[in-house]
């Protein structure tokens, strides 16, 4: 029996280690949805991947959104004692709480469609897909900087133009102490003295292409044409058990 718990031990060890890892930099790598199955190859390099070209459904948009008032009525979950409806807090542009996010993703169908039609496609490997779990969210307007923690994030736009900023983790020194949630283009000299030595890419991804981003890159989704993006984070336990 202590054999099995040092073994588990000592391989839990190392996919800590190899969760850690990060790229000191990166480049865009890109396949067409047909290649599809190249994934757990790419997946080596750890940096970001387009697909383009996927058939994406009609769901998670606002024209289909708004067709559903008791979605746009419901209650958005908010530490705030002001309580604000759905609908009003897309009018408002405001940035939506996880929860506020996941409810949507939820009520629009686009995690059960993203369950059925692309979640096993993803993972490296069908022999460990029980090790693997997710976690879905659609952000309509913008999403604020947030760190990866997944073994693989996935952002697809459901309409419009997504504009994202991504960055290397050693950027963080160079941002604000609470920089979690705010837009990167709110940023300024007065509270960001080292903005100018802040390198970033900046990616504009259209609907039918999908982005995918291994752990620990910072990234920032913000809206052109007033766009939404699908957001779905594949999880193995380590990355899992990160805290937010």
């Amino acid at each position: 029996m202590i054999e099995y718990i040092v073994i588990l031990a000592v391989l839990l060890f190392i996919a800590v280690l190899f969760y850690k890892q990060a790229n000191e930099q990166f480049e865009i790598l890109q396949i067409t949805a047909e290649r599809i199955q190249e994934l757990p190859t790419l997946y080596q390099d750890r940096s970001p991947i387009v697909v383009s070209d996927f058939p994406t459904p009609n769901l998670g948009t606002y024209a289909e959104i708004s067709k559903r008032q008791h979605i746009m009525q419901m209650a958005l979950p908010s530490p705030s004692p002001n309580q604000i409806s759905i609908g009003q807090a897309i009018h408002s542009r405001m940035l939506f709480p996880s929860k506020g996010a996941e409810i949507l993703a939820k009520e629009s169908g686009l995690s059960i469609w993203f369950e059925h039609h692309l979640y096993k496609a993803l993972l490296p490997s069908p022999y460990t897909s029980w090790v693997y779990s997710f976690k879905t969210s659609l952000w309509p307007n913008k999403r604020g900087m947030f760190k990866t923690k997944a073994f693989q994030t996935l952002l697809m736009p459901t309409q419009g133009t997504a504009i994202l900023t991504l960055m290397l983790p050693k950027m963080i020194p160079y941002l604000p102490t609470k920089w979690s949630g705010r837009p990167f283009s709110s940023l300024s000299a007065q509270d960001t003295p080292l903005l100018s030595e802040i390198k970033f890419l900046e990616i504009r991804l259209r609907k039918g292409n999908l982005l995918l981003l291994p752990a620990h890159l910072i990234a920032d989704i913000r809206s052109e044409e007033d766009s939404w993006t699908f957001m779905a984070e594949i999880h193995h336990p380590v990355s899992y058990m990160v805290p937010d």
